[in-house]
């Protein structure tokens, strides 16, 4: 196991890196130089409210994957094309109905954040909705630790997005940006039913049994709840730093978060691997902790301290993008982003791991945070860039204590049993 996870490990860091590059073109350069610093502020609310409008399709799609995951362990290839079959039913009842109600709620969202094209605002519903059908292909994938195939989506999409934000940015800022972000999970769409066709060729054994019905219902649930809160505390922070705070101040927050943002590179692979190796130990009556762990560990405090040392020369480095220098007083924000969103990770780490086990403990205390959190921020809605930063640092640490915690008890549990 310790072999072959550390080889999928770096397969798909690899393959990912050419994804980063072309993250990082949009976010540092695209941005910066196309879109005006007026509607800069707009472009994380506005995918955060899309996002949360499509949660039930990455839900499933989530849910799908820890099932098949498990399937596909005890080779039960047959009982994987029947789960998919029906999970590709299920897609298509909720996204004619998800954009049913996006239609009706997405243009009041996009006047309150400041935005002018209506273009834009359709391509960002259709991008947000891509992108969480998408997962039912790629988790397909990784359910079936085709991380070869993987690694060649995930680098042909980021091509592809660079080809369409090349081509349409310049002329249309704004919507030319959300094409490339719709382009990406329209080519892993395309590419997994390419890459999933002799899976889904054979003959499929019966599998959705009432008993089956009934798991993996439950499961979605939980999940749905698991993904939703902090969605929903997302949504909320971005919303308030587009309304509460200046079209200054949230135009700089986006520019200086786009360099904590990449401490995703280091981390993303490692928790795509992750997932399925969890759920196939976890099936067999494994403990899914001690290496996990010990290797997420090492992975979150490597890309640390590398997001920690660049965030140190921030100015230097905000001044190398198109209009840097119209951004560099938030650079001094850097640091603090960075400890935000290293310390969100450690949640999102601990949490996936134990979702893909079939582990929902944690929504005892998850839940009730980050129900309570955005309503006491809306209570006392800061106004200005470092008290919204001192509340995001705040609620960051609570969660990673909560986690400490979590992790630490249920080690004890499972030691004493």
């Amino acid at each position: 196991m310790k072999s072959s996870f550390a080889k999928h490990s770096l397969l798909l860091f690899a393959a990912l890196r050419v994804g980063d590059i072309v993250s990082l073109a949009a976010g540092l350069w695209f941005v910066p130089k196309f879109v005006s610093p007026e509607e800069i502020g707009a472009l994380l609310p506005v995918t955060s409210f899309s996002t949360f409008l499509s949660l039930p399709l990455f839900a499933l799609a989530m849910t799908a994957m820890k099932e098949s995951s498990a399937l596909s362990a005890a080779g039960e290839r047959a009982k994987v094309k029947a789960l998919l079959s029906g999970v590709f039913v299920s897609v298509a009842i909720m996204l004619v109905t998800g954009l049913a109600v996006a239609a009706l709620v997405t243009p009041h969202f996009i006047a309150a954040m400041g935005f002018t094209s209506s273009m834009a605002g359709f391509l960002a519903v259709a991008a947000a909705f891509l992108g969480c059908t998408a997962p039912v292909y790629t988790d397909a994938l990784q359910s079936l630790k085709r991380f070869r195939a993987l690694g060649i989506m995930e680098a042909g999409g980021a091509l592809v997005r660079f080809a369409v934000m090349v081509a349409v940015m310049p002329f249309r800022a704004l919507a030319g940006y959300f094409a490339g972000a719709a382009s990406l999970p329209a080519f892993r769409i395309l590419f997994g039913i390419f890459a999933l066709r002799k899976d889904l060729s054979i003959r499929a054994e019966p599998y959705w049994t009432p008993q089956t019905v009934r798991r993996f219902t439950l499961a979605f649930i939980a999940i749905l709840a698991y993904q939703a809160a902090p969605m929903f505390t997302s949504l909320v922070e971005q919303s308030v730093l587009r309304t509460a705070l200046s079209a200054a101040d949230s135009a700089g927050y986006y520019m200086a978060s786009r360099f904590s943002d990449l401490l995703y590179c280091a981390t993303t692979p490692l928790l795509l691997v992750v997932f399925p190796y969890t759920a196939y130990t976890a099936h067999n009556g494994g403990n899914t902790h001690p290496y996990l762990f010990k290797c997420c560990a090492a992975t979150l405090a490597t890309a640390t301290a590398m997001a920690g040392i660049y965030a140190i020369f921030g100015r230097q480095l905000i001044t190398l993008m198109p209009n840097g220098s119209d951004y560099l007083e938030y650079a001094r924000h850097m640091p603090l982003l960075v400890m935000i969103t290293a310390l969100t990770s450690c949640q999102v780490f601990y949490t996936n791991i134990e979702v893909s086990a079939g582990r929902f403990g944690f929504l005892s205390w998850i839940i009730p945070l980050h129900v309570a959190y955005p309503v006491l921020l809306l209570t006392f809605l800061p106004k200005d860039l470092p008290t919204m930063l001192t509340w995001f640092a705040a609620a960051s640490l609570l969660r990673f204590a909560f986690t400490t915690i979590d992790v630490y008890f249920r080690s004890e549990k499972r030691h004493v049993a």
